[in-house]
């Protein structure tokens, strides 16, 4: 796939008819459109996303995605419309994407009110020059590009580095299951365990004894009570985003209040920290519980080793363990019939049956091998005890200075809200006073969650035991039995389906994990090494000697955002892969990446090793950056690959002594607007 063209009336800044046009080949890989802050770079990335899907996620929401001026220019009561339309190429055929939106324009003020929702529609030319539409222009436009996988290919390199906290976990097993086209599997599950098996369930119940009943009763209650928690988490979880929503539409307002905006930003670092923080000690938990069940028997084992190791010593001495003789040695002898020293072994004589006596006593291998393996084992065990304790302690201190931090951070959030509430700026108090509200009830939504999937753990463990007393009953009649036969064998198809999308998303996790490790090694300037764990969360380690793998507890933003960068490229890597092999359930696809400040807050060297890698992210590469963003090291590594560049002029209302105007701020009388020009006003 790869994009050809983006056309735009009236969206955000852009003020009337713009138009891109993306070039894009073996070697013209990359366009560059390049803007200050507030010229519509973002605004750009939501015009694909609003055109594709009807959603953008712009922290003040959808209602100020009509152009102001446009708006200006019409009278209350009256109606004006913006538009968008992508053309972009897909397996030989041209498509266009167009979507509309009108707006009525409510009073004196610069407000308008949508009218209805958005229309999209889709056409398409093939391969052979026939035109067509798409009657569920939606359906068909998710089909090729998915709206799930939507936030890795269109991605605000502002905000990249969330990807590699444990919360993001979830978006990252989405975004694997997606790629792998595994959705016909998911409705099989889904269809087999909410109908098929119930129904067979309930004939079952119809036909059975009296135990058989009352074990299916108690079973279909567990089986409606883990749903119902399934709901409420479902349902907690999707409240905890609306509230987030909202709560960052507040942090927005705040920073555009430049009495409170030093003490907004504040607020939103040390949030930032604190999320960190706690995503440190929630890993630290999970490998302390880990190391725990795999070695914490070692604690609990000084007195038996000593024990056993003083029994195997008093063997040694005795020479029964190990015996000096082997037994293989001994059967050799007499097999051949003739004893080292000569003598010969014939059956029935006093020779051959002492030397049968020595058999009965010698070592066999396997019981030689064991000896040694528990002589080792148990020499060892002290060490790895020691090294136990050692673990378990510089983790307690890490754990201990994390919980003070949050202490801190916690004592320097209510010192920050304490003095915005009791603002003199009566939007201030308002706004605290609502975003203190929405953060206690997030909280609470985010308990339900926890309660939910504990609740869902315990009744599992139940279910887990009336099945196997399920298993101990006998059935009584031959109708009980099919019925028994049919339901055990949907339970077992179930089973089948879910066990074959989990081998499936294991593998595909594992193959992603070695292309981020791969991508992120070659940019970042540390020896350490990244991978995708088994809960899907993107985790950087290294190795410490005398230690081995440990995790980097202190990654920095920098190193935050090259992993999460190194996860998408991979991404698009893979599905590339996948598109390629055509199998029958890793479908992938050819998809561009458009990306919104992938430099963030990196460095420059940091800068430079990402500028490098940029053309080979994927076939078609689109770049919004400030100019600050682009030095002189990003521009030497990408220059090469540039087809097409583009500047956005913004201008921008005058203001009290900031009058001047420079090649990408110019100044207006009316309402903001941006142009756009063709090439780089950088040079």
């Amino acid at each position: 796939m790869r994009i050809l063209r983006l056309k735009l009336k009236n969206f955000r800044q852009f003020y009337g008819e713009c138009e891109l046009r993306f070039l894009s080949d073996d070697t013209s890989r990359i366009t560059v459109i390049h803007g200050e802050n507030g010229s519509g770079k973002t605004s750009l990335l939501n015009a694909f996303k609003w055109v594709l899907y009807g959603k953008t996620d712009f922290d003040t929401g959808e209602q100020t995605i009509l152009n102001e001026l446009a708006l200006s220019e019409i009278a209350p009561g009256s109606v004006t419309e913006l538009s968008l339309e992508v053309e972009f190429e897909h397996e030989g055929a041209t498509y266009t994407v167009h979507r509309k939106q009108e707006f009525k324009r409510s009073g004196e003020a610069l407000e308008a009110e949508p009218i209805g929702k958005s229309v999209p529609t889709l056409s398409w030319i093939d391969e052979r020059g026939k035109y067509d539409t798409a009657k569920n222009p939606a359906n068909r436009i998710n089909q090729l590009i998915p709206e799930q996988m939507h936030s890795y290919f269109f991605f605000n390199g502002e905000r990249i580095e969330k990807l590699a906290n444990v919360s993001a976990s979830g978006e990252i097993r989405d975004a694997i299951k997606t790629l792998m086209g595994l959705e016909i599997i998911d409705r099989a599950s889904d269809h087999l365990g909410r109908l098929v098996i119930k129904d067979l369930r309930k004939e079952a119940s119809e036909t059975a004894s009296a135990d058989y009943h009352e074990l299916l009763e108690k079973e279909a209650k567990i089986n409606s009570e883990i749903d119902h928690f399934k709901q409420d988490r479902e349902t907690a979880t999707t409240s905890s985003k609306g509230f987030q929503t909202e709560l960052d539409a507040i942090n927005a307002s705040y920073e555009q209040i430049t009495d409170v905006k030093a003490k907004a930003e504040l607020r939103r670092s040390l949030e930032t920290e604190r999320g960190t923080v706690e995503d440190e000690l929630e890993s630290l938990s999970q490998e302390r519980m880990e190391l725990v069940s795999q070695t914490g028997a070692l604690a609990f084992l000084n007195d038996t080793v000593t024990s056993v190791s003083s029994v195997l010593e008093e063997c040694r001495k005795k020479g029964e363990l190990p015996y000096k003789i082997r037994r293989t040695f001994i059967d050799d002898l007499l097999h051949d019939a003739k004893c080292i020293c000569g003598t010969e072994l014939q059956e029935g004589s006093q020779a051959r049956a002492a030397l049968e006596g020595y058999r009965d006593q010698a070592t066999g291998e396997d019981l030689e091998a064991a000896f040694t393996d528990i002589v080792s084992n148990l020499r060892a065990m002290p060490r790895e005890r020691n090294r136990l304790y050692a673990q378990l302690s510089t983790w307690s201190a890490k754990e201990s200075d994390y919980n003070k931090r949050i202490k801190a951070i916690a004592e320097e959030l209510d010192e920050i809200s304490s003095s915005l509430g009791s603002s003199d700026i009566e939007d201030v108090k308002r706004l605290e006073e609502r975003r203190n509200e929405l953060t206690r009830l997030q909280a609470d939504e985010r308990l339900k969650v926890i309660k939910a999937k504990d609740a869902i753990e315990l009744l599992n463990d139940d279910l887990a035991k009336i099945k196997k007393e399920i298993e101990k009953v006998q059935s009584k009649s031959q109708k009980e039995d099919l019925a028994r036969q049919k339901l055990e064998f949907a339970e077992a198809c179930k089973n089948l389906v879910d066990n074959l999308h989990g081998a499936l998303a294991e593998e595909t996790r594992h193959h992603l994990s070695s292309k981020v490790n791969d991508t992120f090694q070659s940019i970042l300037r540390k020896d350490f090494y990244a991978e995708i764990d088994p809960d899907y969360t993107l985790r950087i380690f290294k190795d410490v000697p005398g230690v081995g793998k440990q995790p980097v507890s202190e990654k920095s933003t920098g190193e935050n955002q090259v992993i999460s960068l190194s996860f998408i490229a991979s991404l698009v890597n893979l599905a590339k892969e996948r598109n390629k092999a055509k199998t029958t359930f890793f479908k992938g696809g050819v998809y561009p990446l458009i990306m919104d400040s992938p430099f963030g807050a990196l460095d420059r060297e940091y800068r430079e090793k990402i500028a490098r890698h940029i053309p080979d992210l994927a076939d078609q590469v689109i770049i919004f950056a400030s100019n600050s963003q682009w030095s002189k090291e990003v521009d030497d590594k990408c220059r090469p690959f540039i087809g097409k560049e583009y500047s956005l002029v913004y201008h921008a209302p005058k203001s009290k002594g900031r009058e001047e105007d420079s090649d990408y701020v110019k100044r207006t009388d009316g309402p903001e607007f941006t142009k756009i020009e063709e090439g780089y006003l950088g040079h």
